[in-house]
C-alpha cells in the first residue's frame, strides 16, 4: 500500500502508465503516460446522471481506449480515497437524493440521533433509494451489516469491494497493480503538479473541504517539487457549514453551493450583517495552520436554522459568504506568516468558492496565488496520477497544458449523427462552416449558439468546446438563455471568455494572476461593464473569466477574435452546453438533443452549423 512516506521507486522501461479512479461524488477516471495526463473524464458525462457516484466504468473504458493501453499493461491502478461511507454509496446519495430526501436525512435520521440519542437505521429510512444495480456488489455487506462492530470493519469491506470491482471489470492478472491513496493526496498533488511549474520551486499547498479521509484541511510545504505535509486537521467546518446552509436555503448540498455564492452579493449590508451577527460572528477562529470552531454547535442544520429564522434568504447567503471569506483570509495569512512562504496553491471543495479569490488575491502578503480548474473531487483521479508518478525516480511530471482531456469524435462519426438527426427533425437545416466570420455575424445579431468542437473539457467549467456562446453586449441575452435554454436560477450570472491580450482593459488584476479556466472572480473595469454587461454579476460587478491564450484553444480564440473585429468586443458570453439538471454534453448526440429540447438558435457541430429553419 502506498502512503505519503513511500520511498522513491526506480523503473527501467520506456512507458510508465497510471490509471487513477475516484468513486465518490463526481466519480471520475484519469490516465497518465510518462508523467503526462492524456485523458480524463467524469462518469456523469456517459451516464447523463449529474454528479454520478460509484464506480466510473465508462470513464475508465474511455481513458484506456484513448491511451491505447490494455489494463494488464498498466503499472499502477490507483484508487483515490480510502475511508468513504458505505451506506451513502449504497443509496448513491449525491446523485439520487432530492431536496426532500436531504431534508428527510436531517429530520428522520440526524435529529433523533443527535437530540434524542436514538439508534436509527439509515437504510431503513432510505430503503427506497438502495441501488443494487451498480458495479459495486453490496450483497456481502448487506448480509453482514448487522454484525459489523464499527466503522473500520465497514471500511475494510468496502475496500475489498472496490478491489473486487476493479479486478472483475479490468480482468487483472496481478492485483498488486492496485494501490489505495489518501483522498487528501489527490487534492494536494493535483494542486501542485497540474498548475504552473513556477510553484514547484517553493510554495504552500493548502487543502480545504467538507471531508477527506483523515482531514478536511491540510497544509503542505513544497521545495524543489517535493511536497511535505506539515499539518492536517478534521476540525475545520467551513465546507460543512456551507453545505448545510445550502440545504437550509432549499438547494442541494454538495451540488448547489455555487448558487448560494452567486446569491450572496445581492444582499444589502444590513441583511448581511443581520445574518452574520445572528449566527456566524465569532463562529470560527484561524490559529497557526488550523481553522477551529470557537464553540461547537450540536449540529449544522437545526442549530443554524433556529439562529437564522428571522433572517432573509439573501442576507443568509451574504452572511455565510462573509464569514467564509473572513476565515479563509485569516487562515491563509497565518499560513504565510508561519511558513514564511508567499506563493499559495489551494485545492479541495472550498477552493471552488471563486468569490473568495478576490479578497485572497488582494492580500499584500501574497505574491503568487493560483487555483486549478475544478479543484473539488472531480479531479481527484488527476491528482492520484500525479501522486503515484511522483514516486518514480527520473520521471518528469508535466503540467496540464490544457484541460481538453475528454472524448472527441471524427468528422465521419459526426456526419452520421447529423444525418440521422436531420431525417427525424425536418425543422433543422445545416451548412458547412468555411470560417468564423459568418458565425460571428450571427452572434453579433443576437443569435445564441451551442458550440461542440474537439475534445471535451475536464471538470464543470465549459471552456469553448462544450459551450453555449452569445453576444456579451446584450443584457437581454441573459433572460433568453435562462428562460429558454438553461432554465436556471434567475440570479446566477454568466461568464466571459476573454482574449488574453485584452484582459488589462477588461479586468482589475494588479498582480497579473493567471486565470485560464474560470477559477477566480475579478473586479471589472468601467469599460468592460459598459461593453459586456451580460457577463458581469449585476450586484457586485465582478466576473469569472476564462482568460484565453491562443495556445490553449486556437479555434475558439480565432472565433472570439473574429467577433471582436465585427463588434470591437473581444469576448463572448460562455456557459456550459447542457439542459438544466443534465451534465455537460459529451457526444454529438447529446449536443443535438440539447439543441432540439432548448431555445438555442443553432449548434456549431465541429465543421457544421445546424440551424432552425425560418418559419
Amino acid at each position: 500500500m502506498m502512503t505519503g512516506n513511500c520511498c522513491m521507486q526506480f523503473i527501467n522501461k520506456n512507458k510508465y502508465s497510471v490509471l487513477a479512479i475516484s468513486y465518490g461524488h463526481e466519480a471520475n477516471a484519469s490516465i497518465m503516460i510518462n508523467g503526462k495526463i492524456v485523458a480524463s473524464a467524469a462518469e456523469e458525462r456517459f451516464t447523463k446522471k449529474k454528479c454520478q457516484m460509484g464506480y466510473p466504468k465508462n470513464a475508465i473504458n474511455f481513458c484506456l481506449k484513448y491511451a491505447g493501453i490494455k489494463s494488464n499493461n498498466l503499472d499502477v491502478i490507483a484508487i483515490v480515497s480510502k475511508n468513504d461511507l458505505m451506506e451513502q454509496n449504497l443509496v448513491n446519495r449525491i446523485d439520487s437524493f432530492t431536496i426532500k430526501d436531504f431534508l428527510s436525512e436531517q429530520y428522520d435520521y440526524w435529529k433523533p440521533k443527535i437530540y434524542q440519542k436514538k439508534n436509527i437505521d439509515y437504510l431503513k429510512i432510505f430503503k427506497h433509494k438502495i441501488n443494487l444495480k451498480q458495479d459495486f456488489d453490496f450483497t456481502d455487506y448487506l448480509k453482514k451489516r448487522n454484525y459489523i462492530r464499527n466503522q473500520n470493519d465497514a471500511i475494510k469491506i468496502f475496500k475489498k469491494m472496490r478491489v473486487d470491482t476493479v479486478h472483475k471489470h479490468l480482468k487483472l492478472k496481478d492485483l498488486s497493480q492496485i494501490q489505495h491513496i489518501e483522498h487528501e493526496k489527490g487534492h494536494q498533488y493535483y494542486a501542485l503538479f497540474a498548475g504552473p511549474e513556477i510553484y514547484r520551486k517553493k510554495c504552500l499547498v493548502l487543502t480545504n473541504e467538507g471531508m477527506g479521509d483523515k482531514s478536511n484541511l491540510s497544509v503542505s510545504i513544497v521545495k524543489n517539487s517535493k511536497l511535505k505535509e506539515v499539518y492536517y486537521s478534521k476540525k475545520n467546518k467551513i465546507g460543512t457549514l456551507y453545505k448545510f446552509i445550502t440545504l437550509m436555503l432549499g438547494m442541494k448540498p454538495s451540488q448547489h453551493e455555487f448558487k448560494v455564492m452567486g446569491l450572496a452579493p445581492y444582499a444589502s449590508d444590513y441583511e448581511t450583517k443581520k445574518a452574520y451577527n445572528s449566527a456566524f460572528k465569532n463562529l470560527f477562529v484561524a490559529k497557526a495552520y488550523g481553522i477551529f470552531l470557537k464553540k461547537k454547535p450540536p449540529d449544522f442544520y437545526f442549530h443554524f436554522k433556529e439562529k437564522l429564522k428571522h433572517c432573509r434568504f439573501d442576507g443568509i447567503a451574504g452572511g455565510l459568504q462573509l464569514v467564509v471569506e473572513e476565515t479563509l483570509i485569516n487562515w491563509i495569512k497565518n499560513c504565510i506568516k508561519k511558513s514564511k512562504i508567499n506563493s499559495v496553491l489551494i485545492s479541495g471543495g472550498v477552493a471552488q468558492n471563486i468569490k473568495a479569490a478576490i479578497p485572497i488575491s488582494n492580500l499584500k502578503d501574497i505574491k503568487r496565488f493560483y487555483m486549478n480548474p475544478s479543484s473539488g473531487d472531480s479531479t481527484l483521479s488527476v491528482g492520484g496520477c500525479y501522486y503515484v508518478s511522483s514516486k518514480i525516480s527520473g520521471l518528469k511530471l508535466k503540467k496540464m497544458d490544457n484541460i481538453y482531456l475528454g472524448p472527441d469524435f471524427t468528422n465521419e462519426y459526426i456526419e452520421k449523427a447529423l444525418i440521422k438527426f436531420l431525417k427525424l427533425n425536418k425543422q433543422y437545416s445545416f451548412q458547412r462552416i468555411k470560417n468564423n466570420k459568418k458565425i460571428s455575424e450571427y452572434l453579433s445579431k443576437g443569435k445564441v449558439f451551442g458550440r461542440f468542437y474537439g475534445r471535451m473539457e475536464l471538470g464543470q467549467r465549459a471552456l469553448g468546446n462544450r459551450s453555449i456562446i452569445a453576444d456579451p453586449r446584450k443584457t437581454e441575452i441573459v433572460k433568453i438563455i435562462n428562460s429558454k435554454i438553461k432554465f436556471r436560477d434567475f440570479w446566477m450570472p454568466f461568464t466571459p471568455s476573454i482574449l488574453d491580450k485584452y484582459q488589462n482593459k477588461y479586468l482589475v488584476n494588479k498582480k497579473k494572476l493567471s486565470c485560464p479556466y474560470m477559477t477566480m472572480a475579478f473586479n471589472t473595469t468601467k469599460y468592460f461593464q459598459k461593453i459586456a454587461p451580460a457577463t458581469i454579476h449585476p450586484a457586485d460587478l465582478t466576473t469569472r473569466p476564462q482568460i484565453l491564450e491562443k495556445k490553449h484553444n486556437e479555434k475558439y480564440y480565432d472565433l472570439i477574435n473574429e467577433f471582436g473585429k465585427i463588434t470591437g468586443v473581444y469576448c463572448l458570453l460562455n456557459t456550459s452546453l447542457n439542459l438544466h439538471g443534465y451534465p455537460m454534453v459529451c457526444s454529438p448526440e447529446d449536443a443535438l438533443f440539447t439543441l432540439k429540447n432548448s431555445g438555442l438558435d443553432g449548434l456549431i457541430l465541429q465543421d457544421y452549423l445546424v440551424l432552425k429553419k425560418s418559419k
